[in-house]
């Protein structure tokens, strides 16, 4: 795992009502929306990834792409709010080790 500095977020599949966010594979499409292709394989960003808290999927965005590409930053967190989801903004930023099967092209 990887300390980084303050500012990242993470998506939680639950609206702030409190209801299950569908579809139930969202936050992989969302993480798949802002891969790449590298040497002819599709890739997550490396501060974007899909991870679980609690019993919850979401998806863990690094505060370093709000620098890097504060578009899809915006983009991120714009599908945050217009789906209505939680957000939260942990003080410390534990970026999460890569899912052992990415997608694959």
């Amino acid at each position: 795992m990887e300390i980084l500095e303050s500012g990242c977020l993470v998506i939680i599949g639950r609206t702030n009502s409190g209801r299950v966010f569908r579809p139930s594979d969202w936050d992989q499409r969302l993480c798949c929306s802002v891969s790449k292709f590298e040497d002819g394989r599709l890739t997550y960003s490396k501060y974007v990834r899909p991870i679980h808290k609690d019993k919850d999927k979401g998806v863990f965005i690094a505060a370093e792409l709000k620098k890097e590409d504060p578009e899809l930053w915006d983009f991120v967190v714009n599908f945050a709010k217009d789906n209505d989801l939680m957000i939260e903004w942990p003080e410390v930023c534990i970026l999460p080790e890569p899912a052992a099967a990415e997608p694959t092209a």
